[in-house]
This record gives structure tokens, sequence and C-alpha cells, in this order.
């Protein structure tokens, strides 16, 4: 049988076997981009899926509106203006099914066989995979802590000219390093690609996911000519099944998205978003997130002091703000793949780093998720890693 060529872009098939090993009931799993399960508001939602049924059952069980439901979107314009100071309305939005049906419709929308996409290094694997089956040439550009470089992502963008057709960056907390862009880099950045004709992808899937006091402004903020295009989600603040999430951009863009959603599912789910909009209304999804992310913080400082006792001084990383991960880098020259093939063995998983550069190009780096476990589970599977890690440096 034949396929289209794009299907051979998106194989990863070392990972999906690890990663299928990893998802086994016996595993301590440290490898997924998981929110806890713990977090979800069940209850809640139990009740707002059976008032949204009482109220308005026929509506919620009928197609929805492609651009999404009105109420959401309202809610989530008024949320973004309210957290980020952004005047905008309900036409700038549009609902998608997840966030990650926002990064599949870029690539739809503005890829063409043979363009160029530029990404901060190391990046969303996810994101990668999505945009590579439109058959673009990923081009990583070097990030230190503040963010991506401009003066390389200057130099990218001379080496490669008209073939730049998007540039994808998560500038808060991002997967799979965890880090944040400052806001001075933010400011040079939206100001340097007002230079060029280039729409920008931000991802903020962790952009409230933060352990400190304040929450960092998105690049959509700082945009005054309408080129970054936004995607938000519930995902990872709420709940991942139910698949709600969103694009914020310029209505002439939003226009564009619109005619790719209705041919790519008609519209997302009707009975979420309405579920979705209940309880936004009648609980506080503030205080929900401020539990959550003190739920994180105390398990990133718990898995940071196991860190520090367990592993040899000549792993790295540095202690991350927000999200969901943990980097850490093993001495150049060494792999995280064969380090992770001795933690399978005694039940541990983790992602290798590779996994987030185009063709592998790193490999002695990894990602450690410590949202998802327990305490306990976090206290044996993280021990077990640094005995395992100490004696594969030796």
């Amino acid at each position: 049988m034949r396929f289209a060529h794009r299907i051979y872009k998106m194989e990863d098939k070392e990972l999906l076997s690890l990663m299928e090993l990893a998802e086994a009931p016996d595993i301590i799993s440290f490898s997924g981009g998981f929110p806890s399960p713990e977090t979800y508001p069940i209850d809640e939602i139990k009740e707002s899926f059976v008032r949204v049924l009482d109220e308005e059952g026929k509506e919620a069980l009928s197609y929805s509106s492609a651009s999404g439901y009105n109420p959401l979107r309202e809610e989530i314009a008024a949320r973004m203006d309210r957290l980020f100071g952004m005047d905008m309305t309900k036409d700038e939005i549009i609902i998608t099914s997840g966030s990650q049906q926002a990064l599949d419709m870029s690539g739809m929308l503005f890829i063409d066989e043979g363009d160029v996409i530029l990404f901060e290094t190391p990046s969303y694997l996810g994101a990668l995979n999505a945009l590579k089956a439109y058959e673009a040439e990923l081009i990583a550009v070097p990030t230190d802590k503040d963010g991506i470089e401009i003066e390389a992502l200057r130099q990218s963008i001379e080496k490669y000219g008209d073939r730049v057709k998007l540039i994808y960056v998560i500038p808060d907390y991002q997967n799979p390093t965890s880090r944040c862009w400052s806001d001075k880099r933010r400011k040079e950045f939206v100001e340097f690609i007002s230079e060029y004709d280039i729409p920008v992808l931000e991802d903020a899937a962790y952009a409230e996911l933060t352990f400190g006091d304040t929450l960092k402004k998105p690049l959509i903020a700082y945009d005054t000519l309408g080129q970054v295009v936004y995607c938000g989600t519930f995902s990872k603040t709420f709940c991942p099944g139910l698949r709600v999430a969103w694009i914020c951009a310029h209505k002439r863009i939003i226009e564009k998205f619109l005619l790719l959603k209705t041919n790519v599912d008609l519209s997302s789910s009707a009975i979420a978003q309405r579920q979705m909009v209940y309880y936004m209304q009648h609980y506080d999804y503030d205080a929900h997130i401020r539990k959550i992310t003190l739920l994180y913080k105390s398990r990133r400082d718990l898995m940071m002091e196991i860190v520090r006792k367990e592993f040899p001084d000549t792993v790295e990383f540095d202690v991350p703000e927000g999200g969901l991960f943990l980097w850490l880098s093993l001495p150049a020259g060494k792999d995280a793949r064969e380090l992770l093939a001795l933690a399978l063995k005694e039940n541990v998983a983790f992602v290798p780093g590779g996994s987030f550069y185009p063709d592998n190009a790193k490999n002695n780096e990894m990602r450690v998720n410590f949202s998802n476990m327990t305490e306990e589970k976090i206290v044996k599977g993280m021990t077990i890693l640094g005995r395992i890690t100490t004696e594969f440096l030796k």
C-alpha cells in the first residue's frame, strides 16, 4: 500500500516504542507532559455537565459554530484582557479541539512544501512533528536563558530569506526546558520581527503555570502589526480530556483559520465548550489555578531536593520557575537514550532530549516531568534514577 510521503516525516519509531513501554502500569513514568489527574475538579465538572444538559441539552448535543461557542469566546477575551491588559473581542478568537489542532491548522495555513520554519531549540516535539507533516524544513535557532537569540534569528532570516514562513516559540515555561523568556527579550523579539512579514506562532500552553506572583505578558500583547498567533488551552490548567483550546489572532488571520476549521472538523465539542463556560461563571477558576501551581511547586521542590542529593555533580540543570518539567544535561558525549534503557529495566521512565531536536541533533539531555507522579513515586523513582545515572556516568 502506498502512503502519502508526509507520513514518513512524522515517524519516530524509537520514541514510540519507548513511550509505549514507559506508559505501562508498573512504570514510574516521568515521561508524560501531563497535569496531575488529582487536580481535576471532577465534582464541579460533573455538576457543570448536568446543568448544561438540563438547561440547554439539545444545543449542547448538536453541532457548534465553527468559530466556537460565543459565550466561551467572550469569557476567554475578557480573561486575557484582565490578565494581560489586552483589548480584544470574541471576533479575534476561534475555539479549537485542543492546542494540537491549532498547531496543525497553523501548518495548513502558512506552510508549503520546502518552506522554512524557525524555532527555539530545543522545542516541543508535538509541534515539530505537526509542522513537519507539511514538508517544511525545520531550522533550530540558538536560545539562551532569556529566550530566542535575536542576532541568531536575524542570521537565519537573512540566510533563508523568503523561504521563512513561520516562527514557532514557547515563551512561557516551555516544553521541554521550562525556560521562560525575560520581559526584555519579549519586547526585543516583537520589535525585531516587526521588520519582517513573517507570522509568529506563540504556544502559550503553560503561560499561567507560574510559581511566582505575576504572569509574563505574552508576545501578542506587544504585537501592534497583527503578526502573532496565540495558542491557548485549558488542557494544562483544567483537564486535557475536554480538548478545549483557542487561537487568538488578528481578525484577518482568524478568518483564514475559520475556513480551515470548517473543513477539518466542522466544529469543536459543543457540550465541552458549554461546560467550560458554566464552570468559569460559577466557580473560581483563578483559585483552581493557584491550587494546582502550589501542588506543582511542592513537587518541583521535592524533585530538586532529590536531584541535588542523589545525582552526580556533572549533571547540570536550572531550577524551573513554572511549568511541568525539569531539564537535565548529562556530560557531553553521554547518550540519554542509553540511560533510559537502563532506567526502564528498573521501571523508571523519562524522555531523552534528542526527541526535542530535529534529527536527534543532541542526545545528552533528558526531560523529567514533576507534575504527574505522586510525592511517593517522585522520591522512589528519582532516587532510582539518581543511582542509575551515577553508575552510568562512571
